[in-house]
């Protein structure tokens, strides 16, 4: 199929408010393009030509420093869409890999432009979700830029832990935790020793289990 389906369009949120005749038109302008797994979707600076919807899979968001590394964002997945940061023309500011096989709804920018204009409601779905995004964004910010790094760290194990045995296991390396957190991956050994001497955690083979409620400070 080279075109995505009406269905598949009904489910993305962006094109929620319109109709089945409406998004019949509409799917006529996409076209069906397909990511495996680890494919570098597009390189920060890039100037991309087509406006993409995610129909199944999922993507990163991340930027890479002079010294090589990675501060990744939130994934992206089935019903989002990028890169809307560049529907001016400007270069995209972030780099997109395909974390899973990913199956895409692309279109060209200047066809979405005329979408936008022709259905005001998927335009003000755009800018809610662009204004959502903002504050996501302006709130990672904020917690890299305000925290230490050890509540950075605390706050990613927490958040990733499901309960195993009885007891929350995150299963993440060091150099994970470092790309998520914005931290060297000397930094987060160095806290995670400490938690672990203090018996706190307890590291094996990339799994860390929580032993006991972790200290506020480090």
């Amino acid at each position: 199929m080279t075109k995505p389906s009406v269905d598949e369009l009904a489910r993305v949120p962006l094109f929620q408010s319109l109709s089945a005749v409406e998004l019949g038109e509409v799917a006529k302008l996409f076209a069906i393009k397909l990511y495996p797994k680890e494919a570098l979707v597009a390189s920060e600076g890039d100037r991309l030509t087509m406006f993409n919807v995610i129909l199944a899979g999922r993507i990163q968001w991340y930027w890479t420093d002079e010294g090589g590394r990675q501060l990744k964002l939130q994934p992206e997945g089935a019903g989002g869409h990028f890169a809307d940061t560049t529907l001016g023309g400007e270069p995209i500011l972030m780099s997109i890999v395909a974390l899973e096989p990913v199956r895409v709804a692309e279109i060209p920018l200047t066809e979405f432009q005329s979408v936008l204009l022709r259905y005001p409601q998927v335009g003000l779905a755009l800018l809610l979700d662009v204004v959502a995004r903002l504050r996501r964004l302006l709130n990672a910010t904020k917690t890299l830029s305000m925290d230490e790094v050890y509540t950075r760290v605390v706050k990613l194990l927490l958040t990733r832990a499901v309960q195993s045995q009885a007891r929350p296991v995150a299963d993440l390396t060091h150099v994970e935790i470092g790309q998520r957190v914005g931290a060297t991956r000397e930094m987060v050994g160095r806290i995670l020793r400490d938690l672990a001497r203090g018996g706190y955690i307890e590291m094996a083979r990339g799994r860390i289990t929580i032993l006991r409620k972790l200290p506020k400070h480090w």
